[in-house]
């Protein structure tokens, strides 16, 4: 009985064709050998698989891993790009990351993300956190005191390091790293990042002030694409924005002073009540100051 076969050239590549025989190539690295005389027809599907354009300043960013300059219908916004590539001029670099797993590289590094909504804010409330207790004797977790770095990651695991090693676990509590634990552990519970992503950190002071002063509004009105544009489209329902009265964040960046301890750590002013806001200044870190995490991706 003769066998019946269409094959859709789309799918795959076909080599070695003789008067009797070809084989055919799968996409799937399977090798099938056809005989001519078994075969029927040979249909083209011309479909072009969907093509993945490069990120762009003020793209939404999803839970699947995925971006887009509109909002897709069916996913899930988790934050926005606000920087693309790794920032090698500003100290970071692409060897410092693996994706949430803590073990995987990257595959490609695309840039960062910053999240849709305050690690700190719960319900109606959103209540400042401890960045540590205080500690007259305390030298630092190791963190970055570079406020012009994006060190934000690197920060961040040298924070949980700390808490690890000297209290045992990274918690909420005052006498550990609230900031860190709200802008990892509370802030992935509330909202998980995907798992091709570097997971979530507690951003350092030149990531928060870039987002500030290059990205987040369209001062000259062309249009550009914005941090605060895709806030505004995405709406409250979906997004809080930043730059709002009261809006002051905790960074990983430490203060270490002349005698080499560090009882002061960095914020980043997103005020806008504030006269000039969009400023990077230090305090004590037992004072209680916002959370915004990020990612890269």
């Amino acid at each position: 009985m003769k066998k019946i076969y269409t094959i859709i050239a789309a799918l795959a590549i076909a080599t070695g064709a003789t008067a009797q025989s070809f084989t055919v190539h799968t996409k799937d690295g399977k090798t099938v050998k056809y005989h001519c005389s078994d075969v029927d027809s040979i249909s083209f599907d011309n479909e072009k698989e969907p093509e993945v354009v490069a990120p762009r300043i003020g793209d939404i960013y999803y839970s699947d891993g995925t971006w887009s300059t509109k909002l897709k219908e069916g996913a899930t916004p988790i934050g926005i790009v606000f920087r693309v590539g790794i920032a090698s001029d500003m100290s970071d670099r692409e060897a410092f990351y693996t994706k949430k797993d803590g073990v995987t590289p990257f595959d490609e590094f695309h840039g960062y993300v910053v999240a849709l909504r305050d690690a700190t804010a719960k319900d109606d409330t959103n209540e400042g956190v401890w960045w540590s207790a205080f500690d007259s004797k305390f030298t630092g977790t190791g963190a970055s005191t570079n406020t012009a770095d994006f060190l934000g990651y690197t920060n961040t695991q040298s924070i949980v390091e700390t808490a690890i090693r000297d209290k045992g676990e990274l918690n909420g509590s005052t006498n550990n790293y609230p900031a860190t634990y709200y802008a990892t552990t509370v802030y992935e519970q509330t909202c998980p990042a995907p798992e091709s992503s570097s997971g979530w950190f507690l951003p350092a002071a030149g990531q928060m002030e870039y987002l500030f002063d290059r990205v987040y509004f369209d001062e000259d009105g062309s249009g550009r694409s914005c941090v605060s544009a895709t806030f505004e489209l995405l709406t409250e329902n979906l997004a809080t924005p930043l730059y709002e009265p009261d809006s002051e964040y905790w960074t990983s960046t430490e203060k270490v002073d002349s005698y080499g301890t560090s009882t002061w750590a960095y914020y980043f002013s997103f005020d806008s009540s504030q006269f000039k806001p969009g400023f990077v200044a230090a305090y004590r870190k037992n004072s209680e100051i916002r959370v915004r995490s990020m990612l890269a991706f």
